[in-house]
């Protein structure tokens, strides 16, 4: 398999509307729709999320977070994150520290995904944020509710 993103199991490209960054670069979102950045190191929950928003955001998929943070680092703007806490490498709270050096008004804007398998770090963080997170599995409202909150529309 492919390192990066954007490329399911067998290591070929996806086809669910995951784009590497330099897709993203050569295009841009499309008019009108909200450009979102998902970074979880499960490809599964890639696919999921993108299948589940693609008729109303575009998404951006990253299953390293350290792609993700040179995207951003890249000039690469979002208008909401959706991020694992428990990735290996770099979790979501070195994401987040890392966001708020590149580009602070981003991190009121990441959404938290935490499959509730927590470290006493993990714990301290969630309190210590006012970000919204999901617990894993997730529906489609719960998603869109906590989109809603860190977009500021009203949910769909």
């Amino acid at each position: 398999m492919r390192a990066g993103h954007g490329y399911d199991e067998s290591g070929e490209r996806a086809r669910m509307g995951v784009k590497t960054f330099a897709e993203e670069e050569a295009a841009p979102a499309s008019k009108g729709r909200l450009h979102l950045l998902l970074v979880d190191d499960d490809a599964a929950i890639g696919r999921v999320v993108s299948r589940i928003l693609r008729d109303t955001f575009d998404v951006t998929v990253f299953t390293n977070a350290r792609e993700a943070v040179d995207a951003i680092a890249g000039g690469a703007r979002y208008a909401a994150i959706l991020c694992d806490l428990m990735m290996p490498a770099m979790t979501g709270m070195d994401l987040y520290e890392i966001v708020a050096g590149l580009d602070r008004p981003s991190v009121d804007r990441i959404v938290f995904l935490t499959g509730g398998a927590f470290t006493r770090r993990a714990e301290d963080f969630l309190r210590s944020v006012k970000n919204p997170r999901l617990e894993k599995p997730f529906d489609r409202a719960a998603l869109m509710k906590a989109l809603a909150q860190v977009l500021e529309v009203t949910p769909p």
